[in-house]
């Protein structure tokens, strides 16, 4: 069966749905896909897309921390703060590396964060780059986000290269676009590229111009694997009992979601552990 997660390095210029129609066009008709995440046209790097019954499991890689690499311009604004938007030149003395050093401190740990006016953030029920593109005035809530790291990699005024990591939800264009506003001067994204999606490297990615129905299985994740949760192994009679949903007794010096398998190291599915009992969240089996 044709289920699992597929890491893809995104190419530069197509959109995270192009992508997965790409790879829709290489399976059977009936096999379902879909991407855990999504990644704007101008950035590279790794995307993860599930396949098969891992659709049913998308949900749980969604928030994990994800680190960036980005390169930025200072001078310029946008309205959606990278070049792919409206870019206009605005006044800007020189910055010096020290300057630039000096403020990182600002954008790290727990911020308040706007997202940009062309974002999927919904806005009264609306996606804000729906009401961006017809010109529409978008204003976004501040919302809370953790970054985590944010170090200059390399300097040469008005360029600079960073890598960020940071918690789900946070918009790295907004971060280097805040940054200018720090320093008096415009900035944005030149070039963005994803290095990381939890424990998951860019390295394990296959581009997408590789595959081919004939090769695409070899590069399916088994489903488990990639579940960030700590593994349980069951008796055959409570895996029966999981596969049809029912709730187990099971005394783990353990707690919150776990990824459930049998004790012949087949993928159960994911449950949650609370007070001595494992419920199925979502069931990978059948019963």
């Amino acid at each position: 069966m044709l289920d699992g997660f597929l890491l893809i390095d995104k190419p530069k210029g197509v959109t995270s749905h192009d992508v997965v129609e790409s790879v829709r066009k290489l399976l059977p008709r009936k096999v379902k896909v879909g991407h855990t995440g999504t990644l704007d046209p101008l950035a590279t790097g790794l995307l993860i897309l599930a396949v098969g019954k891992a659709t049913k499991f998308s949900q749980f890689l969604q928030k994990q921390d994800k680190c960036y690499e980005v390169e930025g311009e200072f001078g310029l604004t946008s309205d959606t703060y990278d070049v792919d938007g409206k870019v206009e030149r605005v006044e800007c003395g020189p910055i010096s590396e020290e300057e630039l050093l000096s403020v990182l401190p600002k954008l790290r740990g727990e911020i308040l964060q706007v997202p940009p006016p062309f974002s999927a953030v919904r806005v009264k029920g609306r996606r804000a780059y729906e009401l961006a593109r017809k010109g529409e005035k978008v204003e976004l809530p501040p919302r809370k986000v953790k970054i985590h790291s944010l170090e200059l990699l390399r300097f040469n005024y008005p360029r600079f290269l960073l890598k960020s990591c940071v918690s789900s939800g946070t918009f790295v264009r907004s971060l280097v676009h805040d940054l200018g506003e720090l320093l008096g001067c415009g900035a944005v994204v030149v070039e963005l590229r994803r290095v990381s999606i939890g424990s998951v490297p860019v390295e394990r990615a296959v581009p997408l111009d590789t595959l081919n129905k004939e090769n695409l299985p070899e590069f399916l994740i088994p489903v488990g694997e990639l579940l960030p949760f700590p593994k349980v192994e069951l008796p055959p009679e409570l895996s029966r009992r999981f596969c049809h949903g029912q709730k187990l007794p099971l005394n783990r010096a353990l707690s919150g979601k776990v990824k459930v398998y049998s004790g012949s190291g087949k993928f159960l599915g994911v449950g949650e552990l609370e007070g001595g009992r494992l419920r199925p969240l979502r069931v990978f089996c059948e019963p």
